[in-house]
């Protein structure tokens, strides 16, 4: 579980702003709560704020780190990426900190580097407690430096071989390096498991993301009837699903250039299995291989009712619908133990089918989180959602975006909030001028 992460000198955000996910001393909603003995994290955070405050801004920063731990400097966009308007920014580092509970311990990891030059300058990981923290190992510049556990007489020898290695590696985390060498080894498991829980523990979606488990759905029974469940339960008017199968991939993207159909084919023919989600403007194909390794091309079909033979495409349903799809697969995840930021979360849906979901997750989920921007304010709530689970961010007079809690303004735990939001108490809300003296042609 993500505990806290702070961020400096990305995007919008230029001084130190950190997202707390600690949770406070209240005794409300004691289900929105994951206790480690003394530490108790939220399984929420819900963000607010004006258009262009630098909400997205937030979860790209986690999308950024996350992107140069698995794929080095060497393979990130880092172009402008600093905090721009200040014009020293680009000659100062960047930080990304995260601090994540793994196996019901804590650990402090982070760098920072200079986005400009694509340099990484430091880095640490820390095993922390109440008391103390444990050096696993730091990093400045080309010198590495490792703690007691990379020190053990099995694996001192070759780390300290690793670390000279890596003096002229500057666009390659010590983390990353060590964690895919797949190594074999109990002083190490630390650096694998962190490794491992930012490539699959940390999910970020965007509007325009597809989640792939749709592409399941005609092999997995269960996911069939996962998805029949909640787009009923949701109220889509949709009662059944089905596929309509079609053996020519060509024929099935009749209405796609040949030369594209004919390097998708040539792609898929590469790899031996096979369960890719394809939508195209005919609609949303399946395809998969059967044990032969012909390709197999299915197209989702939706019923509405049972009593009507016609069978609808994806295309044909709602973009409030089309984003269940997108989301209904994360509901099985609930009850295991995912970070899962969603930037605008409420984008085409309905504000009461959003606040279902909300509670459909508090009420179900173990230790899995929820991050999300989002500006509807039917779940500012407190019967929903506790004060520590909401944030607001704003930019201020230099255009930096500044991170807070709802926390801090101490209001009652029976307050009908909203107003107050919307009246602009806790600012993070639009600011509009004077129209009157715009002149219209």
């Amino acid at each position: 579980m993500l505990k806290r992460f702070t961020v400096e000198n990305f995007s919008s955000f230029k001084e130190k702003n950190s997202l707390d996910l600690t949770a406070g001393r209240t005794e409300v909603l004691q289900h929105h709560i994951v206790n480690f003995k003394k530490v108790k994290l939220l399984k929420s955070a819900i963000i607010y704020g004006a258009n262009a405050s630098g909400k997205s801004n937030l979860i790209k920063a986690i999308d950024f780190a996350k992107n140069i731990i698995e794929n080095t400097l060497n393979n990130v966009n880092t172009n402008k990426k600093y905090f721009r308007l200040d014009k020293n920014s680009k000659d100062k580092l960047t930080e990304f900190v995260f601090e994540i509970e793994i196996d019901e311990k804590f650990y402090n990891y982070g760098f920072n580097l200079f986005l400009d030059k694509k340099k990484i300058h430091e880095e640490w990981l820390y095993e922390i407690s109440s008391k103390k923290s444990d050096k696993i190992f730091s990093r400045k510049d080309n010198l590495i430096e490792l703690g007691k556990s990379l020190k053990n007489k099995s694996i001192k020898n070759r780390f300290e071989i690793y670390a000279e290695d890596m003096k002229n590696q500057t666009h390659q985390l010590f983390l990353s390096e060590i964690a895919q060498k797949k190594l074999d080894n109990d002083c190490i498991q630390v650096i694998n498991k962190l490794y491992k829980w930012f490539e699959d523990k940390l999910v970020i979606i965007y509007p325009h993301t597809k989640f792939n488990p749709v592409s399941l759905i005609v092999s997995d029974t269960k996911l069939i009837e996962q998805f029949k469940k909640y787009l009923k339960n949701f109220d889509t008017g949709i009662r059944d699903i089905t596929t309509i199968e079609e053996k020519d991939l060509k024929k099935a993207l009749k209405d796609i250039s040949d030369d594209i159909v004919t390097d998708i084919e040539n792609d898929l023919n590469k790899k031996d299995k096979l369960n890719v989600l394809l939508t195209t403007p005919e609609g949303s194909f399946i395809i998969t291989k059967d044990e032969n390794r012909d390709i197999i091309v299915k197209k989702l079909g939706l019923i509405h009712q049972a009593e009507v033979d016609d069978i609808f495409e994806l295309k044909d349903e709602s973009d409030g619908t089309k984003r269940l799809f997108d989301f209904i697969p994360l509901i099985s995840k609930f009850n295991d133990d995912f970070t899962i930021l969603i930037d605008e979360f409420d984008r085409s849906l309905h504000p009461k089918l959003t606040k279902v979901f909300f509670e459909l997750f508090y009420d179900t989920s173990n230790k899995t989180q929820i991050i999300t921007t989002t500006h509807e304010s039917n779940l500012l709530d407190l019967e929903l959602v506790r004060r520590d689970e909401i944030w607001f961010i704003e930019k201020d007079k230099n255009g930096a975006s500044k991170l807070f809690s709802l926390n801090q303004f101490k209001e009652r735990y029976d307050k009908k909030i909203t107003k107050s939001y919307l009246l602009g108490r806790y600012g993070a809300v639009p600011i509009f001028r004077d129209f009157n003296n715009i002149e219209m042609e």
